[in-house]
């Protein structure tokens, strides 16, 4: 291997070292390291069925992707928990004093389009009470039931963080 080489794998290294040395696990994570076991083993299992046995279950499928639908609204509650949602950071630095104010504009702003996916969701439950799983006798209101409990507690945590912004003005 080359130094050249080797200095790119030190530097990528010591990058992955900084970027993960804060990363602890909370109770928060709970929901979505099981949400993620179970979409883990759903895969799992239709591979191993469709691969190994040559035999595929129907409802694997679906449920897989319902499961990774219920996994990216579980991780959105975690990354705005801790601020790590993706962002364009000049936007930050140009927008100076006025961040605390930006932010609290763009958390009303997120908070509205999500009580208003809500509101958009309870319609469907309704619309959509009669309707079943394609592979499972499952109503499909469960699992918008779910997508949105995680909504409305993302608009919570967005709450609470407008009221300490606010809070920390005065």
């Amino acid at each position: 291997m080359s130094d050249i080489n080797r200095d790119l794998f030190t530097q990528q290294e010591q990058e992955d070292l900084a970027a993960t040395s804060g990363f602890k696990l909370s109770w928060a994570d709970t929901p979505a390291l099981i949400i993620f076991a179970a979409l883990f083993a759903t895969v799992f299992l239709q591979f191993f069925t469709r691969y190994i046995l040559n035999d595929s279950l129907a409802w694997t499928e679906e449920i897989a992707r319902y499961l990774l639908i219920l996994l990216a609204f579980v991780g959105a509650i975690k990354c705005q928990l801790v601020d790590s949602h993706i962002r364009l950071e000049f936007i930050d630095k140009l927008a100076g004093r006025k961040l605390p104010l930006l932010k609290t504009l763009a958390l009303m702003l997120s908070a509205g389009f999500f009580g208003f996916a809500i509101y958009s969701l309870n319609d469907l439950m309704s619309k959509t009470s009669y309707q079943k799983m394609v592979s499972l006798p499952v109503p499909k209101y469960y699992f918008y039931g779910l997508i949105m409990a995680a909504l409305a507690v993302l608009v919570a945590v967005h709450v609470r963080q407008i009221y300490v912004l606010l809070r920390s003005k005065h």
